[in-house]
């Protein structure tokens, strides 16, 4: 496979950010960093949210729809085309001895995060759907990929990336629909 980007070495902002970062231990934040990181809990956030979206957004079941278009775009761009182009290797497989990484260390590459990804999709269709919200929306974006470098699955600019492939994603996805008001 040709790959068309490859990150050798971490940059000196990702060592010293994950040093910051990574350091679990204390039971009730290692609680919370491993919900946020929680595919279960991250779709049962997403299927709250897409149902508030349905009943509540002027957009109503569009924006539902948007919202999960969105995650899969974001999480199929992500994993299938982008992470096996860079292939970059997780921080906890890079140096495990060094780096804490309490819920196993994950499998394939790191960058860009897809959590990181997905979440930030999910958020620029929730923010457009219900504006009034969208603090809501990027709390749990940032929590999530803090959750990441927390937990030693990724590095600060895999986490980075995601969150700016995600809401390019997100964006396309609400700008596409409104093509439709263009006739």
């Amino acid at each position: 496979m040709l790959r068309f980007f490859a990150l050798a070495a971490p940059p000196d902002v990702d060592v010293q950010l994950l040093s910051l970062f990574n350091h679990p231990g204390t039971p009730w934040l290692d609680g919370v960093m491993a919900a946020a990181s929680n595919n279960g809990v991250l779709l049962a956030v997403a299927a709250l949210a897409a149902i508030y979206l349905w009943l509540k957004s002027p957009h109503r079941a569009l924006a539902a729809v948007l919202m999960a278009v969105a995650i899969a775009a974001a999480d199929l761009i992500t994993v299938r085309l982008v992470k096996p182009q860079v292939d970059r290797a997780r921080p906890c497989k890079v140096d495990p001895g060094h780096v804490a990484h309490p819920l196993g260390c994950g499998a394939g590459q790191s960058f860009p995060s897809a959590h990181a990804s997905n979440t930030a999709a999910a958020a620029a269709v929730f923010s457009w759907g219900a504006p009034r919200l969208s603090a809501l929306g990027i709390a749990v974006v940032l929590l999530v990929g803090i959750s990441r470098v927390y937990l030693g699955v990724h590095w600060p600019t895999d986490v980075i990336a995601g969150w700016a492939l995600g809401a390019a994603v997100g964006a396309i996805v609400v700008a596409l629909s409104r093509l439709r008001y263009l006739r």
